[in-house]
């Protein structure tokens, strides 16, 4: 092996004999003080547990503005200098079956009792208003009544909202009328709730499968519980950080649910591989304190180069300046960060104070290593024809990446609340007597002298179905004109409407900017598009140089790369198919919107290409113990794969259920991430792991380790054996 690095065998120790050392040492000190590392960990979890429960009505809604865009800009102004305009109002939509200008009395009635509401510091009466004002629809039987509520930071918006939706709900409406909350804050106070039901749900949905899957992987109650019990705790601390942080910044709402999903999936799947290690370990005669250390110095290492990967990929996601996305990204980074911690140093105490009651009945064979035989056999037929099985697995992939190529991205509106909260049936009411637009205005702010020139502009410019100048000049001589599209929020055609304008506004108009809702959901999708390949870019590079670091390979590290990115892209095909096509969207119950939501591309990526490591790590470290102790690659990969088989799949099928059990108990959001998770995880755990990676390092042959001699001086040893 001239051109390769030689790696060491059992007859060539490593260089490095510290370099194992550290988990195993690790392991040993957990295992010494298990009592006291058990007895740390259920205080600090039960100390967590109130923060962790009460998470959800910390979190904000707020946060969907690209820092330093226009849109921004203009809600700022909005705020400062026109506050009566009450573009963030609560919107009271009334509607009623007779014309309300001969039969008034139910938007009178409603008007004075919102007035005794929660928070409330005024209500626009909409009969008061000048006829041209809209504040009554065309057809006259729709009002809306803007109430404005004492809010002193924006957290505080989508609970007073939701305050206001509940007080509405207990007044007594005229018969055949109808009155629903509207607006921004209101659709977040609903999918605040919706959120919090929905996990709910899947921690039901998931609990009892798991904890099935669990028992049969490991054959024993008490092993199966031991995964889910250190998932839960570290949860639970991550939920409880999250909601400290929330005393000094605002923190999303969406950062709940992705940080259970992950937090859970991936807490089972590090417990998983290192209680299999140590039932392996004890298999082969070991006593406990030295099988923990063996499982630790290999298995162990996987888990933290995995978390690693995974936290190092989300942490790309701060390069889009969302306050949404960073707290997404942070909330399931402090999940990640929680579970592996409790895999590395809880799971070692746990598993040696509980002894043998964690091993497989005496007299029944390990489970993994009975498996042992038939994964080998089948890597048999990968080694066999190597060619043949790598070709049918690219063809697989590659027919679920062609529908990628013709993805649409875009950002929901107030559909993506179900029809019955009041936010989501307010915005029907709106759009049916006012247009799908009338939800979504684009704000112009202006100065005054340049008011009618703008409204001309917009005018003329199309899909805008209605321009007009809507406050009086403010002490800074601007004033604000509202635009109406012709189309939802949702649609692609408002984002060009408001591209369109302010491409016409540049060329003719001194000092205007746009903003308002169809403004901030533009803004928001160009960062996303245009900061996402930066992130991306980061994401390979930094995997790249782990997987190089790690297995000492410059063939490994690309060929994992273009594997996982292959993965990735097949997945992104998969959501295509789904949320933009509408391919089975009836059987999860959820609408179907015509595209792609704008955040999730950047998510996919960033979780995707991290979680599709955590199998290729497990796998390609096991592969690689066996060649440093045969110096053989075509035994190692049979070896290899045959002891990882049965863990990784269970791993694979446990975190498939609970993506799935997220997928189809949420709105479209945590859906779209739930269940492409769950098939990006199918693919990688079969396709992938049994098809791609063993037949193409049999291609390959000993050139899978080949690393340039110069790099091969300067990179550290990562050694997976013991």
């Amino acid at each position: 092996m001239s051109t390769t690095e030689s790696i060491p065998t059992s007859h060539e120790p490593s260089h490095d004999p510290d370099e194992r050392a550290l988990f195993s040492r690790l392991a040993a000190t957990m295992a010494k003080h298990r009592r006291i590392v058990i007895a740390i960990w259920l205080v600090v979890t039960i100390a967590s547990a109130p923060l962790a429960l009460s998470l959800t009505g910390a979190l904000s809604g707020a946060g969907w503005d690209a820092k330093g865009s226009p849109a921004e800009k203009v809600r700022s102004e909005l705020r400062t200098d026109f506050p009566q305009l009450g573009a963030e109002f609560p919107v009271v939509v009334y509607h009623q079956n007779t014309p309300i200008t001969s039969d008034s009395s139910g938007v009178t009635a409603l008007v004075a009792e919102l007035a005794d509401g929660p928070r409330v510091t005024m209500v626009v009466d909409p009969l008061s208003m000048p006829p041209g004002s809209g504040m009554i629809s065309r057809d006259g039987m729709t009002a809306i009544i803007p109430v404005g509520q004492e809010i002193s930071e924006d957290a505080q918006r989508p609970v007073a909202a939701g305050e206001l939706g509940a007080y509405v709900g207990t007044l007594t409406i005229a018969d055949g009328a109808q009155a629903d909350v509207a607006g921004e804050w209101s659709m977040w106070s609903d999918f605040n709730e919706m959120n919090a039901d929905a996990l709910h749900k899947a921690e039901l949905v998931a609990g009892i499968p798991t904890l099935i899957m669990l028992f049969i992987a490991f054959g024993a109650l008490l092993a199966a519980g031991i995964p889910l019990i250190l998932a839960v705790a570290g949860i639970a601390i991550g939920f409880a950080v999250l909601h400290m942080l929330t005393w000094v910044t605002p923190m999303s709402v969406w950062s709940m649910n992705f940080s259970m999903m992950i937090g859970l999936a991936v807490g089972i799947d590090y417990s998983l591989f290192i209680v299999s290690r140590y039932r392996e370990e004890r298999a082969e005669g070991k006593d406990a304190i030295k099988a923990i250390e063996n499982a630790m110095s290999t298995s162990g290492k996987a888990v933290f180069l995995s978390a690693l990967t995974v936290v190092l990929s989300l942490a790309a996601v701060f390069l889009v300046p969302v306050m949404v996305f960073q707290t997404m990204a942070l909330g399931m980074i402090l999940s990640v960060i929680a579970v592996a911690l409790a895999a590395l140093t809880l799971l070692p105490a746990v598993l040696v104070a509980m002894g043998d009651k964690v091993l497989v009945s005496r007299g029944k064979k390990d489970p993994d290593i009975a498996a042992e035989g038939r994964w080998a056999k089948w890597t048999g037929v990968a080694l066999k024809r190597p060619g043949m099985v790598l070709a049918i697995g690219l063809i697989v992939l590659g027919a679920l990446i062609v529908p990628a190529f013709g993805m649409k991205l875009g950002m929901p509106g107030a559909t993506v609340v179900d029809q019955g909260y009041t936010s989501r049936d307010g915005y029907d009411l709106l759009v049916d007597a006012y247009g799908p637009g009338a939800a979504a205005p684009a704000y112009v702010t202006v100065d005054a002298a340049d008011a009618n020139k703008v409204v001309t502009i917009a005018t003329a410019t199309p899909n805008v179905v209605d321009a007009r100048v809507v406050t009086p000049p403010a002490e800074t001589g601007r004033v604000v004109v509202r635009v109406t599209p012709g189309t939802a929020i949702d649609d692609s055609r408002t984002q060009e409407m408001v591209h369109n304008l302010r491409q016409e506004l540049d060329q003719q108009v001194t000092n205007a900017d746009v903003g308002g809702p169809a403004g901030q959901n533009t803004d928001l999708t160009d960062t996303l598009i245009n900061r996402a390949p930066y992130a991306i870019a980061i994401i390979l590079v930094v995997a790249f140089i782990l997987l190089l670091v790690v297995f000492r390979s410059l063939a490994i590290a690309l060929f994992s790369v273009v594997m996982n990115l292959i993965t990735v892209g097949a997945a992104f095909g998969f959501a295509t198919i789904v949320f933009q096509h509408g391919v089975g969207t009836n059987l999860i119950g959820i609408e179907h919107q015509g595209f792609v939501d704008a955040w999730a591309p950047l998510f996919f990526f960033a979780l995707l290409f991290g979680l599709s490591m955590d199998y290729q790590l497990f796998l390609l470290a096991a592969i690689r113990e066996r060649y440093q102790a045969t110096g053989d690659t075509r035994r190692a990969i049979g070896e290899g794969i045959a002891r990882t088989g049965r863990p990784i799949t269970n791993a694979a099928i446990i975190m498939i259920i609970v993506f799935v059990a997220f997928g189809i108990t949420g709105p479209i959001p945590p859906t779209e991430l739930g269940l492409t998770l769950a098939m990006a995880v199918l693919l990688d755990a079969t396709v992938v792991r049994v098809m791609l990676v063993p037949a193409t390092m049999a291609l390959l042959g000993d050139k899978s380790w080949y690393v340039p001699k110069w790099m091969a001086k300067i990179l550290p040893v990562v050694n997976f054996s013991h």
